[in-house]
C-alpha cells in the first residue's frame, strides 16, 4: 500500500516539475512530450483510492467484529473482583510461592554429600533434586481441580504435606536410608501449591492490580531461587540434640520444615476464603456476555453485508432490465 503510494507521488512530482519547467530545456530532444490528462494517472490514483478504503474497512471489521467483549473485564467482574480481593491472601499465596522455590533449591549444595552419607552413589543426586519436580506434574491436577472449591483448604493441606515431606528429609540422616529421603522430597514435590497461587491471581485480584500480583508472583519465585542456595551455605555446623543430629545435610530440611509450620499458623489465622456465591455467579455472566458479543457481531456486521449485497445485486438487475 505505501509502495503504491510512493510510486503515484514520484510520477505525479516528476510530471508536475515537467510542467513547470517546460521550454527551458537546452536541447529540444530533453524535452519530453506532456500530456496534460494522463489518463493512467488518474486510474493509478483512483485505485489506491479504493484500496485505501477496503483497507480501513477491514480494519474497522478486525476492531469490531473479533475482539469479544468478554475478553475485557466486565464492570459485574471487576466489582466481584473487588469483593473478593485481600491483601493478606495475596500476601500468603506469594510467601507460599516464595517458601516452596526455597524448599526447592536449598538442598542442592548439600545433596551430593547427603546421599554420599547414606551409601548411595554420587548420581542419586540428581533423583534426589528432579523427583520434587516429577511430584509437582501430577500435584498441579488435583490442586487446580480443588481450586475449584477452596483456596484456604489446598494451601493448609500443601503446607501440612510439606511440613511432613521436609521431616522425613531430615530424620533420613539418623535412619540412614536412602529410601526416606526420596520420599520426603517426593512430599515436597506432592505439596507443591503454585496452582493455587496463579488461581487465586486470576480470579481474586482486580483487573487493576492483576498485573503488578503477577508480577510479585514472579519476584516472588526468582528470590525463593536465589536465597535457597545461599541459605544452604549458612549451615556450616554439626551437633546433636537427644538422637536428632543437626548439620549441613538436615538442617535445611530442618530449617524449611520450621518454616512451613510457622506459615502454616499464620495462613490458618489471617487467610480470608474468597465468598463463594460471588466466584459461582462470575461464570454465567461471562458466558452471557460472550453470547451477547456473539449476537451483536452477527447482527451488526454479518447481516448488513448481506443485506447490502442483496440489494445491490436487485439494483443491478434492475438498471438491466
Amino acid at each position: 500500500m505505501q509502495g503504491i503510494g510512493a510510486v503515484v507521488g514520484a510520477i505525479s512530482r516528476n510530471l508536475a516539475d515537467l510542467q513547470d519547467h517546460q521550454g527551458n530545456y537546452v536541447s529540444i530532444y530533453d524535452q519530453p512530450a506532456l500530456s496534460h490528462p494522463d489518463p493512467v494517472i488518474h486510474s493509478i490514483k483512483a485505485a489506491v483510492n479504493r484500496l485505501s478504503n477496503s483497507t480501513s474497512f477491514l480494519e474497522f471489521l478486525g476492531k469490531h467484529a473479533f475482539i469479544m467483549q468478554n475478553d475485557l473485564p466486565s464492570p459485574s467482574e471487576d466489582d466481584a473482583a473487588e469483593q473478593r480481593y485481600h491483601f493478606m491472601s495475596l500476601l500468603l499465596n506469594l510467601v507460599n510461592t516464595f517458601l516452596y522455590m526455597v524448599n526447592t533449591y536449598i538442598i542442592v549444595p548439600t545433596a551430593d554429600d547427603y546421599s554420599l552419607s547414606l551409601g548411595a552413589a554420587a548420581t542419586v543426586c540428581g533423583v534426589v533434586i528432579g523427583s520434587m519436580a516429577v511430584a509437582q506434574v501430577f500435584s498441579s491436577v488435583y490442586y487446580s481441580a480443588w481450586s475449584n472449591r477452596s483456596y484456604l483448604r489446598p494451601l493448609v493441606f500443601s503446607s501440612i504435606v510439606l511440613l511432613i515431606g521436609n521431616t522425613l528429609y531430615a530424620l533420613a540422616y539418623d535412619l540412614n536410608s536412602i529410601v526416606v529421603l526420596l520420599v520426603g522430597r517426593l512430599f515436597c514435590g506432592l505439596g507443591s501449591a503454585r496452582a493455587v497461587n496463579r488461581r487465586y491471581i486470576s480470579d481474586c485480584v482486580p483487573h487493576k492490580l492483576r498485573m503488578r500480583a503477577y508480577a510479585g508472583f514472579v519476584s516472588a519465585s526468582a528470590l525463593g531461587m536465589a536465597c535457597g542456595p545461599a541459605l544452604a551455605c549458612l549451615f556450616q555446623t554439626d551437633f546433636k540434640i537427644y538422637k536428632l543430629t543437626f548439620n549441613q545435610d538436615t538442617l535445611p530440611g530442618w530449617v524449611m520444615a520450621l518454616s512451613w509450620l510457622v506459615y502454616l499458623l499464620w495462613l490458618w489465622i489471617y487467610f480470608r476464603e474468597p465468598p463463594q456465591e460471588i466466584k459461582a455467579n462470575i461464570r454465567p455472566q461471562e458466558a452471557h456476555a460472550g453470547s451477547a458479543a456473539n449476537y451483536t457481531i452477527e447482527n451488526d456486521f454479518t447481516r448488513p453485508l448481506l443485506l447490502n449485497m442483496e440489494s445491490k445485486q436487485g439494483q443491478n438487475g434492475d438498471q438491466r432490465i
